[in-house]
């Protein structure tokens, strides 16, 4: 399906957010809410930039797509 879903939930201090891929093929955005507002916009851009690059379905290393998501 290709839907994008966003949530906010309690995450690690270290973790300001992630995307998992579900089993209908749906992107669920999970940002963690124990960051201020501005900051839990701009990490679910960074998150949305994960899915329009297509990151999920290369073999790159992580840290280039972590990389490329924040440019």
């Amino acid at each position: 399906m290709e839907d994008i879903y966003i949530r906010g939930i309690k995450l690690p201090h270290t973790v300001k957010g992630v995307v998992v891929v579900d089993e209908n093929g749906d992107y669920n955005i999970y940002i963690n809410n124990l960051l201020n507002y501005e900051m839990q916009l701009k990490t679910a851009e960074h998150e949305i930039k994960h899915i329009k690059l297509n990151h999920f379905y290369n073999y790159d290393p992580v840290i280039y797509n972590e990389i490329e998501a924040s440019i």
